[in-house]
């Protein structure tokens, strides 16, 4: 199984593309998620949904695996 480390950038949509706030660099053809915070914020608190699979068949790969010492 592959780690998988991710980054968090800030940034806004112009013209259809995502313009990052920062000055980042991401290889081309690299593999990208998008999370979108509902644009109505409740008590000034953003409320992010949990991702959902496409395909249902695809929960083993997210299985965990627990190791203990």
């Amino acid at each position: 199984m592959r780690d998988m480390g991710a980054q968090t950038f800030e940034g806004v949509v112009e013209h259809g593309q995502i313009r990052l706030n920062s000055e980042v660099h991401i290889p081309e053809g690299a593999k990208v998620y998008v999370v979108v915070p509902d644009s109505e914020a409740a008590n000034g608190r953003i409320h992010l949904r949990s991702p959902r699979l496409a395909l249902q068949e695809q929960a083993a790969d997210f299985e965990m695996q627990v190791i203990q010492p």
